[in-house]
């Protein structure tokens, strides 16, 4: 079904139906946002650097001197997951709003 048309000046145009529909549906939802592989390639990369900051030495002898790494490792793994809720949260609340505008869109046209 093609949903644009040639105005008055010769140029492309969405058509009046498609805009209202796409208006109705696309509410608050990220219309431009990258590949869902590119989302899983990077939660799955962010896991694995979670997974390797847990497995680092919580103290290291430098010489004479002791380290305790443990503040800087649970800082790091605070910091890994919350990017990772980030990706995973910008997913579910954009997927939910356009599970909700495209209910609110059906209830509204039947």
């Amino acid at each position: 079904m093609e949903h644009k048309k040639i105005n008055d000046d010769g140029e492309e145009e969405e058509d009046e139906t498609f805009r209202w529909m796409a208006e109705k549906v696309l509410t608050k939802v990220q219309t431009k946002k990258p590949e869902l592989d590119s989302f899983d390639e990077m939660i799955t990369s962010l896991t694995r650097t979670r997974d390797d900051i847990a497995e680092m030495k919580t103290s290291v002898d430098i010489g004479w001197l002791r380290v305790n790494a443990t503040p800087l490792i649970k800082e790091l793994q605070n910091t890994v997951s919350k990017w990772i809720d980030t990706y995973t949260s910008f997913l579910l609340d954009n997927t939910t709003r356009e599970i909700h505008n495209i209910e609110s869109f059906i209830g509204e046209v039947t």
